[in-house]
């Protein structure tokens, strides 16, 4: 697993808050429904359309940076969970098949462990994050490869949610607190 920080999600959300409340006044009026990512250790910014574009301009000024990440204005960044904006020549199919691979050649190391977890994998490079949360395990991959092509799936299990689920990407990492409302 890479390492990612010594901060808990619910740290990064503070801190990402913290810094957002200290911007909202000068970025809200004129960019609103945009993405702001912060870095929630120097406080430097990015704002951009999209969200993936703009973590990507911030990890350019900022490698190692712990970036929250949340849509001005709104309470969520997206309706449910959240997208990656990954552009990829892959077909969902190449994704599943190739991460169900990989997911293989792990199991035996994962499982025993990790059971009820979530894991992210790299389908280009078999490099993988494990986190309770999807999101963050996903998140946490994409900080360290930005181009990464991401099959996730839950350690032990057939599938990631029961029919039905609720929502349970609580940050951005995560990206942002869900909230199945639509944005106001």
């Amino acid at each position: 697993m890479m390492p990612y920080s010594d901060y808990t999600a619910e740290a990064i959300v503070a801190r990402g808050k913290a810094f957002y409340q200290q911007l909202k006044d000068e970025v809200e009026p004129q960019h609103k429904g945009k993405f702001l990512v912060v870095d929630i250790d120097t406080g430097d910014y990015e704002i951009d359309d999209e969200d993936f574009v703009a973590a990507e301009r911030l990890r350019a000024k900022h490698p190692d940076a712990v970036i929250y990440c949340l849509r001005i204005g709104y309470r969520t960044a997206h309706l449910l969970g959240f997208r990656v904006s990954v552009l990829t020549d892959y077909t969902s199919e190449v994704i599943v098949a190739r991460g169900k691979e990989l997911y293989g050649q792990l199991k035996d190391e994962v499982e025993p462990q990790h059971k009820g977890k979530f894991l992210a994998i790299d389908i280009k490079t078999g490099d993988y994050d494990i986190d309770a949360k999807g999101a963050v395990a996903t998140y946490r991959l994409l900080s360290k490869r930005p181009d990464a092509v991401i099959y996730c799936l839950r350690i032990g299990y057939r599938t990631a949610h029961r029919l039905g689920f609720r929502s349970t990407y609580g940050i951005l990492a995560s990206k942002v607190e869900t909230n199945t409302k639509q944005p106001q």
